[in-house]
């Protein structure tokens, strides 16, 4: 939600209130009160200035900590309207009507608030109001569904939660559907969520009624690994039971692409990311091998054990060699037809994908491969309003950057409605 607001609502919103608006959480060059005053008076260089500061453009592509400075002036001011406002409900069916407009006929929705574990209640207060406002927001034309993001860092506290909320409110259980993980990846690996996904799956079993999906993002951040870590991470998530994965560059950027984008990166490991990735390549090296990759069984056994008695806070360090890339590309070949076999969604965002990946040209753009492969794949607007772009414009971005027509695009990626996680839709 916090993504949706465009700098033209933003501007709309908080012409009346922003100069009382907290705007400590926003850490720009420039003070936003007095790019506030500055557009308001309608001068065209002010208002160019004002969108700079809502919107992530190419010029802060490849740095997530860019897409968080965007996005957080828009959450002061969804923030001055929750908690000092108290026009939390009002805000919600804003962004509701803007779906209404542009012909959308199903949206889930996610927000994520960090879980303070002196303050459960707030936690809960805060995504009922969310999902009552979906749900009656809903009507016989467009369908909106709630997905609860969850901290990565305190998965299995925000689940009980999530449980309870779902216990105490049964007449919102048909309106949350799923869970997601998304926000900052690095630091987080999928094996985190394993406990959790494990209880879920006991759960949804005992009580398929209010059974949850799952949303995650990966692959899509990931210069604190190596690229075989950051593949497998996608593979992980998906075997432990996500329906769809967020964005997944990592599956569809070619490796010389990713290399190039930054200055040594991807040339270190932590000790127990090394320590995974050979568990994972001795779990599969029969299959890997199939896919052309080449795997010393034996080698990795015996790293595997030196590693053991490194410290889990050191880096190993290996260099990219001409075999290394290209086994990474079939590296990336074996976990898109596993994510196919397994029927798992990838979420693939155009511009977001250009701008947070630093991809550097259409060109090299993951939904070539994506599309040329077997997985099932969505295509989405992610957080439209800080990057200033609709779901028709990131259809017309892959007819103009691809040589896949809309009527074939539309082929290949069927109704997007059989990725909902809403129960019988």
């Amino acid at each position: 939600m916090g993504g949706r607001l465009t700098w033209r609502d933003l501007l709309e919103l908080g012409a009346s209130c922003y100069e009382q608006i907290d705007w400590s959480p926003y850490q720009g060059d420039e003070d936003p009160s007095q790019l506030f005053r500055h557009a308001l008076t309608g001068d065209a260089n002010a208002i160019a200035r004002f969108r700079q500061a809502c919107v992530m453009s190419d010029a802060d592509g490849g740095d997530f900590s860019r897409f968080i400075l965007h996005f957080s002036f828009g959450i002061c001011v969804m923030r001055h309207y929750a908690r000092v406002l108290g026009q939390h409900r009002d805000l919600v069916l804003h962004l509701t009507r803007t779906d209404k407009t542009q012909g959308m006929r199903y949206v889930e929705y996610r927000a994520m608030l960090g879980l303070d574990v002196s303050d459960p209640d707030g936690f809960l207060r805060f995504h009922t109001l969310n999902a009552e406002s979906l749900r009656d927001a809903s009507d016989e034309r467009t369908t909106f569904r709630y997905l609860i993001s969850l901290p990565r860092t305190m998965p299995m506290d925000s689940y009980s939660l999530v449980r309870r909320l779902l216990s105490e409110r049964p007449d919102l259980v048909p309106t949350i559907v799923g869970l997601d993980f998304c926000h900052v990846e690095e630091g987080h690996p999928p094996k985190h969520i394993r406990p959790l996904m494990a209880q879920l799956e006991r759960d949804n079993a005992a009580d398929p009624a209010t059974s949850l999906g799952v949303v995650y993002h990966v692959g899509e951040s990931f210069f604190d690994k190596s690229l075989e870590s950051a593949v497998r991470w996608c593979h992980e998530a998906a075997t432990m039971g996500a329906r769809r994965l967020g964005h997944c560059i990592a599956l569809g950027l070619d490796p010389a692409v990713a290399l190039a984008r930054r200055e040594g990166a991807h040339e270190t490991d932590l000790v127990n990311e090394r320590i995974d990735q050979i568990a994972w390549d001795l779990q599969h090296a029969a299959k890997l091998r199939e896919y052309g990759v080449f795997v010393d069984e034996n080698e990795l056994r015996r790293e595997g054990q030196a590693l053991l008695e490194t410290s889990p806070e050191a880096y190993v360090q290996r260099p990219y060699m001409t075999q290394r890339i290209e086994d990474i590309r079939r590296r990336q070949t074996f976990v898109l037809d596993e994510l196919a076999r397994l029927n798992v969604v990838i979420e693939t965002c155009p511009t977001s994908n250009l701008r947070i990946g630093g991809v550097p040209d259409p060109a090299s753009h993951p939904i070539h491969r994506f599309l040329k492969s077997n997985v099932p794949l969505a295509v989405g607007a992610d957080d439209p309003g800080v990057f200033d772009v609709t779901l028709a414009d990131e259809l017309d971005w892959i007819t103009r950057h691809t040589d896949w027509t809309a009527k074939r695009l539309a082929k290949r990626l069927g109704d997007p409605r059989r990725f909902a996680l809403a129960r019988g839709v």
